[in-house]
C-alpha cells in the first residue's frame, strides 16, 4: 500500500507540473518525493519530463544545474539518497539545446565531466517550494545504480550514494559506492605467436567521499584494483582519485590524486595531457591514470581559468604480448630514459582558459613538462623496448559550435617534443536526429578529419584518416545505446578499424558491455599492422553496491 500510494503521489506531482507548465510556461514546478534509494536518476527524470518535445538528456541537465546539492561534488553519478529534486520549468529545460545536453550527457555519465566547456552558462536556480523536505541524516547502508548510458569499466556509472551516520566525524559525512565488473575478451585468431585467445580480467573501484555541512571541505578516494589472466604486467593498483578539496563561492583548490578531462571529439584525444594513458585498459585509449597535482580553478564573466603543478610523472602502462594488443616486443620501463635530469620528479605546468560565446565554446590549454606518449627504442639483443620520454611543449585548442541540431567540433594541437615540431587536429560534426522512426530514439551521425602534419611518419594512427560513426540512444528505463565507428586511413586503402560498443542496465545494480574491434592493415609500417590478427569480442557484467 506505501508503495502504491508513493507511485500515485509521484503521478498527482508531475501531473499537476505538466498542467501547470501548459498554463504558465514561467511558474516553477512542485519538488519531487524525496530520493529514494531504489530511484534512478533516469525514472527521476521521467516524472519531470513535461513532454515528448523535450529530451531526456535536457530534462537531466536542468535538474543537474538546479540541484547542486543533491549531487556528490556536481558528479551526476552520486546522487545523495534522502534529497528533494526541485524540478525546473519546461523553459529552462529547453534552454540548453538538444545536441548539447545530448552531449554533456554522454560525457558527463562517464564520469569523465562534471561540469564540461560545452554548457558553461548556468540555468536560473530555481527557488525552493515551501515544504520542501529537507535531506535526512540516515540513509540505507546499501547504494543502487542509476546506471542509463555505456561507460568505462573502470569507471562507476550513476548510483544513488548513501550517507553513513556511524562514519560522520567532525561534521563530515561519509558516502561510498563499489564496482565489480567481470569481463571476458574472446580473439578471433591465435595471432602470429600463437597467444591465447580467451582472457578474463576482474577489476574493483571503490568510490569514497566525504564532504562537511558547509559543502567547504571535501575529500575523495577512489583506488582502483585489476587482475589480468594472461599478463601479470597488466595488473594495477591505481589511487585514480585521492585529493582534498576546498571550494568557495568562484575557486576551488585540489591537492592529491585526480583525473582531468580535456577534448571534444570523439575518434582522439589531442589536447587531453595531464593524465597518462592506461593502454591496458583498451585500444581507444580512453582510460586515465591517477596523476598527483596541486589545481586551482576560479571563475567570472569573463570565463575559466584552471592552473596544474604536477609533481610526480606516471610512466604509460603497456601490455606484454601475452596480454595482446600491444608492442611486439615487452616494454621495460626499468630502463626507462628521461630527457629531463629529474626524471619521473619533473615539475610538469598545465593551463587551460574556457569560454562560452553564444554558441560557441572555445578552451585553450597550454603544457610545459615529461611528454606522456614515450619514444620505444628497439634492443634487440633483448628484445625489448626501452621508452624514452622527452620534454614537451604543447599549445591547443578546443571548440564547438551549435547551429541547430549540427555541433561541430575542433580539436587542435601545437608541439614541440625533443626533435619534433608538429601540429595535429581533429576537426568533423555531430548531427542528431530526435525522435528517429516518430518513438523515442535519438540517432547521432558523426563525421571526423584526423590531421597530422608528420604525415605517415606520425607514431599515431591518425594522421590522415577519417571517422564515420553513429551513435544510437534508445532513451529506456535500461539506457540502451550503441555506438558504431569506422576509421579509415586516406594514405592506405587497406588500413582501418572498426569498433561496436553497446550497452544495457540488466537491474539497478547490474550492466551489461559489449564491445568489439576489428583491424586491417597489410603495410609493416603501419601501427595498426601489430594487430591485424587481433579481432576481438568482450563482454562485461558490471556489479554495483
Amino acid at each position: 500500500m506505501a508503495r502504491l500510494s508513493g507511485r500515485l503521489s509521484r503521478s498527482v506531482v508531475a501531473s499537476t507540473l505538466l498542467a501547470s507548465l501548459l498554463f504558465d510556461s514561467t511558474a516553477l514546478a512542485a519538488p519531487l518525493e524525496p530520493v529514494a534509494k531504489s530511484d534512478t536518476l533516469w525514472q527521476l527524470a521521467l516524472q519531470a519530463r513535461p513532454d515528448d518535445a523535450v529530451s531526456m538528456p535536457q530534462v537531466i541537465y536542468a535538474l543537474w544545474q538546479n540541484n547542486a546539492e543533491a549531487f556528490v561534488a556536481g558528479d551526476i553519478n552520486k546522487l545523495r539518497a534522502g534529497n528533494v529534486l526541485l524540478v525546473p520549468t519546461r523553459n529552462q529545460m529547453l534552454a540548453t539545446p538538444a545536441p548539447k545536453a545530448i552531449t554533456w550527457y554522454s560525457q558527463a555519465i562517464k564520469g569523465a565531466v562534471v561540469n564540461p566547456a560545452i554548457l558553461t552558462e548556468q540555468l536560473p536556480r530555481v527557488t525552493p517550494q515551501v515544504n520542501a523536505k529537507q535531506t535526512p541524516t540516515t540513509a540505507p547502508l546499501t547504494t543502487a545504480p542509476l546506471t542509463t548510458s555505456p561507460a568505462p569499466a573502470s569507471v562507476p556509472l550513476s548510483a544513488v550514494t548513501t550517507r553513513l551516520p556511524a562514519a560522520e566525524l567532525a561534521g563530515f559525512s561519509l558516502r561510498q559506492q563499489h564496482q565489480l565488473s567481470l569481463q571476458q575478451r574472446y580473439f578471433g585468431q591465435a595471432g602470429s605467436n600463437g597467444l591465447a585467445q580467451a582472457h578474463s580480467l576482474v577489476s574493483l573501484l571503490a568510490d569514497w567521499s566525504w564532504q562537511d555541512s558547509a559543502g567547504v571541505h571535501s575529500f575523495q578516494l577512489t583506488p582502483f584494483l585489476r587482475w589480468q589472466q594472461r599478463d601479470s604486467t597488466s595488473n594495477l593498483v591505481d589511487l585514480q582519485q585521492a585529493y582534498w578539496r576546498v571550494a568557495g563561492s568562484n575557486w576551488e583548490f585540489k591537492a592529491g590524486n585526480d583525473i582531468v578531462f580535456w577534448g571534444v571529439s570523439e575518434s582522439q584525444r589531442l589536447v587531453d595531457v595531464i593524465n597518462q594513458v592506461d593502454m591496458v585498459a583498451g585500444v581507444e585509449q580512453e582510460s586515465r591514470l591517477g596523476q598527483p597535482m596541486l589545481s586551482y580553478k576560479g571563475w567570472n564573466s569573463s570565463g575559466t581559468l584552471e592552473l596544474y603543478l604536477l609533481p610526480y610523472f606516471r610512466q604509460r602502462l603497456f601490455a606484454d604480448p601475452a596480454g595482446r594488443l600491444t608492442t611486439p616486443w615487452p616494454v621495460d620501463h626499468a630502463i626507462a630514459l628521461y630527457e629531463s635530469s629529474e626524471q619521473r620528479r619533473n615539475l610538469d605546468f598545465a593551463m587551460r582558459w574556457s569560454q562560452r560565446f553564444n554558441s560557441l565554446d572555445l578552451g585553450v590549454s597550454y603544457f610545459a613538462g615529461n611528454s606522456r606518449e614515450p619514444l620505444l627504442i628497439p634492443r634487440p639483443a633483448e628484445q625489448r623496448l626501452q621508452p624514452y620520454y622527452f620534454q614537451m611543449q604543447q599549445f591547443g585548442l578546443e571548440a564547438q559550435y551549435l547551429a541547430g541540431d549540427w555541433l561541430w567540433k575542433l580539436e587542435s594541437i601545437y608541439r614541440r617534443s625533443g626533435p619534433q615540431e608538429f601540429m595535429a587536429a581533429t576537426a568533423g560534426y555531430e548531427y542528431t536526429q530526435i525522435g528517429l522512426f516518430e518513438r523515442n530514439w535519438d540517432l547521432g551521425w558523426i563525421a571526423e578529419y584526423q590531421y597530422d602534419s608528420r604525415g605517415i611518419s606520425a607514431l599515431i594512427s591518425g594522421q590522415n584518416d577519417v571517422f564515420i560513426g553513429w551513435r544510437l540512444a534508445l532513451n529506456d528505463v535500461a539506457g540502451s545505446e550503441v555506438l558504431l565507428g569506422v576509421l579509415q586511413d586516406v594514405d592506405r586503402s587497406n588500413s582501418r578499424s572498426a569498433k561496436i560498443e553497446a550497452s544495457m542496465r540488466l537491474t539497478n545494480s547490474m550492466r551489461l558491455r559489449l564491445n568489439a574491434w576489428l583491424f586491417q592493415a597489410d603495410d609493416p609500417a603501419d601501427l595498426l599492422y601489430n594487430l591485424r590478427q587481433d579481432d576481438y569480442l568482450e563482454l562485461s557484467l558490471d556489479y554495483y553496491f
